[in-house]
């Protein structure tokens, strides 16, 4: 009996994790403004860096940050807008986040 169980816990285990994976969005394809002509505008993203991080690498993090709003929001596309630093250590990167259907 300990043994069907354990199976029929594995088997509901893995099907949770195949099913919560087939919900993540892919990450947004990076393109110019003439690429989303024909796509829905959703929104503006903001990413930031956050406090304390290393020098000159903000901007790496404030991308990624901007690239999980707009995946959270289904954005199939994104252009990038603005880069500001706040000082050496932080900054922030915006992006217009768009619908092109996949």
């Amino acid at each position: 009996m300990l043994t069907k169980t354990m199976t029929t816990t594995t088997l509901g285990i893995a099907l949770t994790i195949g099913l919560l994976a087939g919900q993540a969005h892919a990450k947004p394809n990076i393109v110019t403004e003439t690429d989303v002509k024909s796509c829905r505008f959703l929104k503006t993203v903001v990413g930031s860096s956050g406090y304390g991080k290393k020098i000159g690498s903000w901007q790496p993090q404030a991308k990624a940050s901007a690239e999980r709003e707009a995946t959270q929001i289904g954005a199939s596309h994104i252009v990038w807008g603005d880069f500001k630093s706040f000082g050496a250590f932080n900054g922030i990167a915006t992006a217009k986040a768009y619908d092109c259907g996949r």
